[in-house]
């Protein structure tokens, strides 16, 4: 019996796979087809996400900017009514609101379009220009009278004395001897950084950079130094520089330079107007250039001793790093690579930066 069983099951199962075989392969095909389907659906909905958060990005920008600008127009509009004892610190308020107005503007130009930057920065400038006239038009200036009674000469020659050294303070602690301006103040009561230099080097120290805004502008031959761990760079108008800069905790601003070097490792840089210029850049984010030209990239390569310690507290990903993945906003062709930005070969890269 158990052999009769054997000989008569045995050629029913090696015939089930013949018979069986098309229909799994129609089974095969229309699974292969669900998952196919399920991963489209799959990557639609994460590109549906992605344009999801950054219109949510745009959004909370535009609300918060405009709550930022009705609160500083607020304050121009009673600015008359401020006691002369608190006016020199309004002021400065007035300046700050516009600093950080121009920082969040700064941080969030990664996802906004060129229009609408162009639009945020044009209200900015006007909002500026009204700060400045206020405070034009509110600082007190020093006045010199000198009482009616006759003085001899000797009083007279003091008098005269005085007048000067007070003039000459008035002009050191304004600038630019135009009192209570807006650059004015940006350069004696805001400004963190160097500006208006030839042919220096300038170094900043980490206690100095902790969690600080630095600001360059205006620099020509320098070689500025700054191992630490500042939270924002800002970059103007540099030429023929080297820039070292350790770790930065959020953004970098580059525009209106050339000839130059930046080595810098942050979460997310934007370049704007500059030409024939380096940078060896750690970026978790984005690299953006607009309107640029002969720009080059290479991986961020600085070395020294505290550099574990500042990227901790910084706190970017080392293991992320989009240093090549470089949007031209000025390039529209996505079938054709930009012309205006190259990646450095490795044989002509600098990497002893410090010696």
């Amino acid at each position: 019996m158990d052999s009769l069983e054997s000989s008569n099951t045995s050629p029913t199962m090696d015939a089930t796979p013949s018979k069986s075989s098309a229909p799994a392969r129609v089974l095969e095909r229309m699974k292969q087809r669900q998952d196919n389907l399920a991963q489209q659906t799959e990557q639609r909905r994460l590109e549906k996400e992605s344009k999801a958060a950054a219109s949510e990005s745009v959004d909370h920008f535009q609300q918060t900017f405009l709550q930022m600008r009705n609160a500083l127009e607020g304050k121009l509009e009673e600015a008359g009514n401020v006691g002369k004892s608190e006016l020199s610190g309004f002021l400065d308020s007035l300046v700050k609101d516009v600093q950080d107005m121009q920082q969040m503007l700064n941080e969030s130009s990664m996802f906004l379009a060129s229009f609408q930057l162009k639009i945020a920065q044009e209200e900015l400038s006007a909002l500026n220009a009204r700060v400045s006239a206020k405070i034009e038009q509110l600082q007190p200036k020093k006045k010199f009278g000198f009482g009616r009674k006759q003085q001899t000469s000797k009083e007279n020659e003091k008098a005269k004395v005085l007048k000067k050294d007070e003039t000459d303070k008035s002009k050191e602690t304004t600038g630019t001897g135009t009192p209570g301006t807006l650059d004015h103040l940006l350069e004696n009561r805001q400004f963190f950084g160097f500006k208006d230099e030839t042919g220096k080097t300038l170094t900043m120290a980490p206690g100095e950079l902790e969690n600080r805004q630095l600001n360059l502008h205006n620099l020509r031959d320098c070689r500025v130094v700054a191992l630490g761990n500042p939270s924002t760079i800002q970059a103007a108008s540099l030429h023929n520089c080297t820039v070292i800069m350790g770790p930065i905790s959020r953004s970098v601003f580059v525009k209106d330079s050339s000839d130059s070097k930046f080595v810098m490792a942050c979460q997310q840089v934007r370049i704007h107007n500059t030409s024939r210029t380096c940078f060896y850049i750690h970026v978790t984010s984005s690299a953006i250039i607009e309107n640029c030209l002969e720009v080059q990239f290479a991986p961020y390569n600085l070395q020294y001793p505290k550099l574990d310690q500042h990227y901790l507290q910084s706190g970017l990903n080392r293991d992320t790093n989009r240093w090549n993945k470089i949007e031209d906003f000025h390039w529209l062709n996505e079938k054709e690579d930009s012309p205006n930005w190259s990646i450095i070969p490795e044989a002509d890269r600098t990497s002893d930066w410090l010696k």
